[in-house]
């Protein structure tokens, strides 16, 4: 094998490594009968990649997004859903203060957090988001929660989206992954 092959194929190892690292997980899930209301709590393990992680630390805002879907295990196409909703989450570094801002963009609400692991850890937290009502979902019928978060590579600087969208680094995602609801 020529040097330069040698060269390409370590090249490529080492950023198929580098991007395999990077995941997002969800850790936790709990699904709560409250108040005549189901409620979702959970975690998110955020783990970004060398690239994500070079842009966030060089001021670029990264969107992150939650979407959430209950529906019948077994539905037609055309049968409304009980819930769909989106949360969607920005992280920044501000370089003047050195500080990792954190905000929900369906709130306005902030955060500030000193260290990168802390506004990742606050990011992944749900807490007692409720989802629907249980009077909508019919008693018998079986339901299922779905959940993906994932970088939202459509919220990046126009420049940056296509590295993003031809770079292996930036397909942060969990896949979809779903939970039994039983009304």
């Amino acid at each position: 094998m020529s040097g330069a092959r040698r060269l390409l194929l370590l090249l490529l190892l080492t950023l198929g490594a580098s991007a395999w690292s990077a995941d997002f997980t969800v850790k936790e899930v709990q699904i709560e009968l409250q108040d005549q209301h189901y409620q979702l709590s959970a975690h998110i393990d955020y783990q970004l990649s060398e690239q994500a992680l070079e842009a966030l630390s060089n001021g670029v805002p990264l969107t992150l997004e939650v979407h959430l879907i209950v529906e019948k295990t077994w539905h037609r196409f055309w049968e409304p859903l009980p819930y769909e909703g989106y949360l969607r989450y920005q992280i920044r570094f501000l370089a003047l203060t050195g500080l990792y801002r954190v905000m929900d963009l369906q709130s306005g609400e902030e955060q500030s957090f000193v260290t990168r692991e802390a506004a990742l850890r606050a990011l992944g937290e749900i807490d007692e988001l409720v989802l629907v009502a249980q009077a909508e979902l019919i008693y018998g019928e079986r339901y299922q929660l779905r959940l993906r978060a994932g970088l939202d590579i459509e919220s990046l600087p126009l420049p940056l989206r296509p590295l993003a969208y031809l770079g292996i680094g930036w397909k942060l995602t969990t896949g979809w992954i779903q939970w039994p609801l039983q009304p």
